[in-house]
């Protein structure tokens, strides 16, 4: 027993120790801080599968402290509390043997609190509003592209059209933020357990496998949801509330975006179906994916596959 948890602590500290070099990566080079971000919560994840909640925990507060003396309170708040919180859910769930749709919803809400926790600390610490500084941020840079592309010669009509598009853009951008942190705790989940997975593999120990990609399906109220967003957005302009069109809207963006990733998985079947070359299904999916029309049809597909079951998947 004393073996064991020596071995515990031990590995605990050792994993803590990679935190806080990835954490000064994340905060302090640029481009593989962005690598070191994305894989922050896999040796906490490991952590929990392997030795259990305590232990992740514990190694979790350790990075933190470390980070802290390093690099500032404020960093290892925004460190720990965006990455550590993801890693401590999903670890407790693989440990308790949850099923891997379990694990990736666990880990998501944990993601989605920690982003949602992450602005509220921020706002009470500083005394500014994270979400908008960069909003107000993009505008700026906005205006100053503006200037330069007049300043090459650009016709100075287009560039007015364009920046005022992108402006409207960004104007409708605060109310999509709960459906863009929504999206974002998806992919960091998913993106977590893939890389855990591959590392536990690389240790002799087997994660259970998700749902190969070509069968991925919507349920079928997905298509209820998405439609009732779209329903919501047009009801503002007749019933000018203000909280139709931003639930309105965040519903569109979350499912819509679904179809799009079901509309490739959809692809995927049948290009694999009717054994189509590798290379070939690599350019007939950029060709798809970067031509509107097609893209379009696609996400259309989708939601007729969540209706009509194509694929004929249960």
């Amino acid at each position: 027993m004393r073996d064991t948890s020596t071995k515990s602590l031990v590995e605990g500290a050792l994993l803590a120790a990679i935190n806080v070099i990835l954490s000064i990566m994340a905060l302090y080079m640029p481009v593989l801080g962005t690598f070191a971000a994305l894989v922050w919560p896999v040796p906490i994840v490991i952590l929990g599968i392997r030795h259990g909640l305590r232990i992740s925990i514990l190694s979790t507060i350790v990075a933190g402290i470390f980070v802290a003396i390093l690099s500032g309170p404020l960093q290892a708040i925004s460190i720990v509390l965006s990455f550590g919180l993801i890693g401590i859910a999903m670890g407790w769930a693989i440990n308790k043997k949850l099923s891997p749709f379990k694990v990736l919803t666990i880990g998501g809400a944990a993601s989605l609190i920690s982003k949602i926790a992450l602005v509220y600390i921020t706002m009470l610490m500083i005394g500014v509003n994270p979400i908008t500084e960069e909003i107000n941020l993009m505008k700026e840079s906005l205006s100053m592209a503006s200037s330069m592309y007049e300043k090459m010669g650009m016709d100075p009509e287009t560039v007015h059209t364009t920046v005022e598009s992108f402006t409207r853009s960004l104007e409708l951008l605060p109310i999509l933020i709960p459906g863009i942190f929504i999206l974002s705790s998806v992919l960091d989940t998913f993106l977590t357990y893939t890389v855990t997975k591959a590392v536990l593999a690389r240790m002799g120990q087997k994660l259970e496998d998700l749902t190969p990609f070509w069968l991925w399906r919507l349920p079928d109220f997905a298509v209820a949801f998405f439609l009732l967003g779209n329903l919501l957005v047009l009801l503002e302009t007749y019933w000018p509330v203000g909280v139709l069109k931003a639930i309105g809207s965040n519903l569109a963006l979350v499912f819509g975006f679904a179809f799009y990733i079901q509309g490739f998985s959809l692809l995927a079947f049948f290009l694999g179906k009717y054994n189509v070359a590798k290379p070939l299904r690599v350019l007939i999916t950029l060709f798809i994916m970067f031509n509107p029309l097609f893209l379009q049809m696609l996400f259309f597909a989708s939601i007729f596959d969540t209706l009509f079951n194509f694929r004929k998947i249960y």
